[in-house]
Parts: structure tokens; C-alpha cells; sequence
């Protein structure tokens, strides 16, 4: 007697749209935990159903070659997703065009054989095909060495290897005895194959719920373990308590280092019965807001060590429900010696503030840009900017051309010492700086570049200091030095440091020069006539003359007395005689006034010239002086040059 298989495949559809519907209430019952490849799961048996529908309704629709196309299609489809759900969920799916180039072909070579009335050749690629993706499935479950205890395995892999090799049998049958041509056989095989999916599938169906349990169960452990080992090892203190009491119910190690209470020392104590808070009020503080918000960010707390000491925390708290009860998920951050350090930085900064903000110096900061972004007040006084007149403008607006140059020098310099490790330059230099009024005064400036703790350069800073005053006395000192104070003519030594750099670099590039011994003709008588003001105002007037009528790069000096050198660059000899006459000529016609008294200057002149390149200066001085001798052994008003006179 054969089995009635249409009420068969009915009871077998029902059945299965009840491991279904329990497989979705599982699923939603475990929404919170990721299984990925069980909606793939149950979509793979929801197919099978699919297709045990399809055979009941052939009964009622008669769809002849048409049902046995939709049935092969579904139920191969169904354990295509079965599998990739089995792969997903261990892990093992790797993406690849694999499934699709396998639907493509199967689609293809199935739909032409049906057009054909080919039934035999659709029914074996059918049957190979759930053939492989069971056996695909069984490979995955045996690999699989993370959720599955030995029986399961043994289980579900048994019964996807029995599935895939029953259906590689019936695949060869489909070749060997075509359903067409024997109507018995193929019947009786057709029942068992959808018994055996039938109970292959009720088994799948259980066996993924245990799956789903077991997954959960080892996700639970591992949470917690993850848990455990964060809460014992974060060096911050944890502490969970009951809110109403503040009863203590479990603290980590973090909380024994920071308070000195171990986990034995608060059982059964709530933190005020170990007189943890500092000052109670911050306790209930902490309950309203906790209580209002359900949770505190960063609040600065006092509490009371063991040992009595102060700690000062940063605390931040949840508000958590344990079995129904509220508590308090608490963690305090030890900021105690945080707190120590921005106090002693806030005193260094009030220190070093006040030291800069009443400093006579200029105290100053530039950005790389060369901007100014800071500067201190005393730069009001020294050149009348207030400060936000100064910050934001760049340096250069404070000096003239060649003090721009020199601080173009200093950086470039900089940048060189840099490049080979010398970071920690500092340069001291003289700058004019322009005042608010237009004037400019002389700064001393000392400066160094600024880096950050990676060695990068934020800009430059220094201190700059009003220097007016000592350049203006070393100014006169110079001039006391090098300046004859009568005639403010050079004096015997500074002309001789200025003659002897002309006469290097004459003998360097053999370019003519001359020396002239100047001497006054009866300066004595003049002395004696008009007064010894009359003598010094005879000097200065010649001084004057001589000035006005020699070049910017010629140099007369005054060496003593009424005794004067001129020293002429590029001039030999025949040049130095027609200076020298043009300047007899203009003191011939440049009477020197003394009250209503005037009377006549007359020189004598005596000229050396470079002879040879080894002349010294010495040697040029001592020709000018014979040459002069000679002048004034002619009567005076001659201008000698070596051996010829005029």
C-alpha cells in the first residue's frame, strides 16, 4: 500500500512552518546577540515547507511540467540559503562570484532542458546540486571547533553527509531511470526523499537552536569575563552601591590603591559608614543630581582615604538597575597631585606674571609668522604703543631698511645653526626701533627661538631693552677718541687706523695714493697779533675750507699743533699738488674775521705718493714730512711733491 504523498507533503509543509515560526521567536527573543546566517537558516527551511506546499496543491492546480520546475527550483534554492547560512554563522563565507556563476548556469541548463521535455536531466542537476551544498554544510559543521559539543557535531554533520549522499544517488538514478519511463520505482523513492527531508530538516531546525543557546551562553561568558577583567584592571576606583543606603556591593582593585579599603574592609558598610566623603553634603549632592539626571560627568569630589588623608577625585557615576534594585555605577579618577600641580603652575604663572608685567624690560613673543603675539607693558613706556597696537603686527613694521636686513641676517643664521643641531641659539644685537611719536631709539635685544616638546619652532622670544642713553655715551666716548674736539677733525690715531686700511687696499689692487704734510705759515705771529682765539679760530676755518673742497672718500686729520695730514685715494702725486693749489687759492681769498680785524691763512705742503708696492705708511709719512721741510725752508706757501718743487 503506498503512502498517500499529497496529505504527506501537507503534514510535512505545517510542520515546518512551525519550526519556522519557532525559529523566528527565537531569533527575536535573541535580538540583542548577533547571529549572522540564521535569517539565511531559516529562509533555507521555510523553502523546504515551500516546496512540500507545492506538492500538496498539484492535487487541486494540476500544473503538470510547471509544478516539477517551481518544486526543483525552491528546494534547491532552499539548501543554497541553508548552507550559506551555515557558513555564515561559523564564520567560513568568504565573498566570490562562486554562487552566482553556479545559479547562472543551473537557471540556464535546467530552463533549456525543460523546454526540450527533457525532465530526467533537470532532476539529476537538482539532486547533485542539494547533493553539494549539503555536503558543503557538513564540511563547515566538522570544522567548526568553537560552539558545537562532540554529539552535535556528530549529529548534524551525519545528517547533512547522509542527505548529500542520498541525493547524489538519486541524481544517478534520475540518469539511469528517468521518471517517465518508471512510474513505480520513482514514486516509492520520491516519498523517502521528502521523509528524509523532512526529518533532516526538523533536525537542522533544533540542532540551530542549540546553536543559538550555546552561542548566547558562551556570549554571556565571555561578557562577562571581558567585564571582570575590566573592572579589576581599569587603575581608576569602581565602585557599585545601592542608591538608597549607599550600602557598597562590590568595588575593584582601583578603589583598594586609591582609598586604602579592601573589598573585606566595606562588606556590609555603605561609604558613609567608612566615612568616605570628605564632607557628607557632597553625598547627598551626589544622590540628587544622580537621582534627577542619572548620571554625573566629571565632578570634582573631596573623600577621606583610610588613612585620613585628603582625595581629591573626578567622579563620574551612572545610575544602573541590579535585579530590580537602583544603584550606582561610580568611578572616581585620583586628580590629587593634578590638582597640586595647576595650583603651584597657577602661583609660577601669577609670579612670573607679575615679573613680566612690571619688568623694565620688554618681554616678547613672535609666531613663526613673525607676528608679535605677545608683548609686555613696559614697551608702552619705552616706545608709546599700547599692546593692542603691537600684537598681531609683524616685526617688520618696527625698524628701519637695515634693521629689517639685520634680522633677515639673524634668522638666516638661525636656520643654519639649526640644520646642523644647534637648537639652542641665542642672539644679542643692537636695533632702532620706531616710537609712536616717529622717533627712534637704540634697543638692545636678546633673543632665542621657541620650540614645543616635539622639537617643531613655535616662534622666537627675547627681551628687548631701551639702550639710547649708554649708545649715545659710547657714542661720545668713540668721538672723544678718534675726533679732534677744535677743529672735529680725526685725531693723530684715528687717522692713522683709516690711513693705514686706504694703504692696504691701494697695494692690493695697485691703485695710486697720497699723503699730504700740512703746516700753517706764522701761526705763532697770528697767536701773538690777534690772541690764541684767533690761532684756534684759524684752524677750525681751515678745517672747513679743506672739507669743503676734498672728496667724501679723502680724510684730513689733524696730528698736532698746527700740523694737518690729508690722505688722498686714487691720487698720485700731480693729483695731490692741484688739490693742494686749489685749496691756497681759497684761503688767499678767505680772510679770517676777528672783530673788525682780519687777516690772511697760508699753508706749506709737502706730498708723498706710493713709490713702491712695499711702501709702509711710515715711509710715505716720513717723505711727506722731508718733502714739507723743504716747503717751509723756501719761505712757506710751496707745496713740495718728493724732488720737485713748485
Amino acid at each position: 500500500m503506498l503512502i498517500d504523498i499529497r496529505t504527506l507533503s501537507l503534514i510535512f509543509c505545517i510542520t515546518t512552518i512551525l519550526e519556522v515560526l519557532i525559529l523566528l521567536v527565537q531569533y527575536k527573543y535573541q535580538e540583542g546577540s548577533s547571529f549572522t546566517g540564521f535569517l539565511w537558516w531559516i529562509a533555507g527551511i521555510a523553502l523546504i515547507g515551500l516546496n512540500f506546499l507545492i506538492l500538496f496543491l498539484q492535487r487541486y492546480l494540476h500544473l503538470g511540467l510547471f509544478a516539477a520546475v517551481i518544486e526543483n527550483y525552491v528546494l534547491v534554492t532552499g539548501m543554497f540559503f541553508l548552507s550559506h547560512g551555515v557558513l555564515l554563522f561559523f564564520h567560513e563565507y568568504k565573498k566570490s562570484v562562486h554562487s552566482f556563476v553556479f545559479a547562472g548556469i543551473y537557471i540556464v541548463s535546467t530552463t533549456i532542458a525543460y523546454f526540450f521535455g527533457n525532465i530526467a536531466f533537470p532532476g539529476a542537476i537538482s539532486a547533485f546540486s542539494i547533493a553539494l551544498f549539503s555536503l558543503i554544510a557538513a564540511i563547515s559543521v566538522i570544522n567548526e571547533k568553537s560552539y558545537l559539543n562532540k554529539r552535535l557535531k556528530t549529529i548534524s554533520a551525519g545528517t547533512f553527509i547522509f542527505n548529500s549522499l542520498f541525493f547524489m544517488v538519486h541524481a544517478i538514478l534520475w540518469l539511469i531511470i528517468p521518471g517517465q519511463s518508471s512510474p513505480g520505482f520513482p514514486s516509492i523513492f520520491q516519498q523517502f526523499s521528502y521523509l528524509l527531508l523532512f526529518i533532516n530538516s526538523t533536525i537542522w531546525t533544533f540542532a540551530f537552536i542549540f546553536l543559538m543557546n550555546h552561542k548566547v551562553m558562551r556570549e554571556t561568558i565571555i561578557s562577562k569575563e571581558k567585564y571582570t577583567l575590566m573592572f579589576e584592571t581599569i587603575p581608576d576606583a569602581v565602585l557599585i552601591s545601592r542608591l538608597d543606603d549607599g550600602l557598597l556591593t562590590e568595588v575593584n582593585q582601583g578603589f583598594t590603591l586609591l582609598s586604602g579599603y579592601t573589598a573585606s574592609d566595606i562588606k556590609g558598610k555603605s561609604s558613609l559608614d567608612i566615612n568616605l566623603w570628605y564632607d557628607p553634603v557632597d553625598r547627598s549632592r551626589f544622590m540628587v543630581i544622580l537621582t534627577e539626571t542619572g548620571s554625573i560627568e566629571n565632578m570634582e569630589i573631596q573623600f577621606r582615604k583610610k588613612n585620613g588623608r585628603l582625595l581629591i577625585g573626578l567622579l563620574s557615576a551612572r545610575a544602573i538597575d541590579i535585579d530590580g534594585v537602583p544603584h550606582a555605577l561610580t568611578v572616581v579618577r585620583d586628580i590629587t597631585n593634578r590638582k597640586k600641580m595647576e595650583e603651584k603652575l597657577r602661583e609660577n604663572e601669577q609670579k612670573y606674571r607679575f615679573l613680566t608685567e612690571n619688568s623694565g624690560d620688554v618681554i616678547w613673543h613672535i609666531n613663526k609668522s613673525l607676528r608679535i603675539d605677545y608683548i609686555s607693558p613696559a614697551d608702552e613706556q619705552i616706545r608709546g604703543f599700547k599692546r593692542e597696537e603691537v600684537i598681531g603686527t609683524q616685526i617688520w613694521s618696527i625698524f628701519k631698511p637695515e634693521g629689517i636686513q639685520l634680522v633677515r641676517e639673524k634668522i638666516e643664521h638661525h636656520r643654519e645653526k639649526e640644520e646642523v643641531g644647534n637648537n639652542m641659539m641665542v642672539s644679542r644685537f643692537e636695533i632702532e626701533q620706531r616710537c609712536k611719536d616717529g622717533s627712534w631709539i637704540w634697543t638692545e635685544i636678546v633673543a632665542a627661538p621657541h620650540y614645543d616638546n616635539y622639537g617643531n619652532l613655535v616662534g622666537y622670544h627675547g627681551i628687548s631693552r631701551d639702550c639710547s642713553e649708554r649708545k649715545q655715551l659710547l657714542d661720545q666716548l668713540y668721538k672723544q677718541a678718534t675726533i679732534d674736539e677744535l677743529t672735529q677733525a680725526p685725531n693723530r690715531r684715528h687717522f692713522m687706523n683709516l690711513a693705514e686700511i686706504e694703504l692696504r687696499r691701494a697695494k692690493r689692487y695697485h691703485h695710486p695714493l697720497s699723503l699730504v704734510a700740512i703746516d700753517f705759515d706764522l701761526l705763532k705771529e697770528i697767536n701773538d697779533t690777534y690772541g690764541h682765539m684767533a690761532g684756534d679760530r684759524a684752524l677750525s676755518v681751515f678745517t672747513k675750507i679743506v672739507n669743503q673742497i676734498i672728496r667724501d672718500v679723502d680724510v684730513l686729520g689733524r696730528i698736532g699743533g698746527d700740523e694737518f695730514l690729508l690722505l688722498l685715494p686714487e691720487t698720485d702725486s700731480p693729483g695731490a699738488a692741484l688739490v693742494m693749489e686749489r685749496i691756497q687759492d681759497v684761503l688767499a681769498s678767505s680772510p679770517v674775521y676777528i672783530g673788525k680785524k682780519n687777516f690772511n691763512i697760508s699753508v706749506s705742503a709737502g706730498i708723498a705718493s706710493i713709490q713702491d708696492w712695499s711702501d709702509t705708511l711710515e715711509d710715505l709719512y716720513n717723505r711727506a714730512d722731508s718733502a714739507l721741510y723743504e716747503s717751509k725752508d723756501q719761505g712757506g706757501k710751496k707745496i713740495t711733491w718728493q724732488n720737485l718743487r713748485k
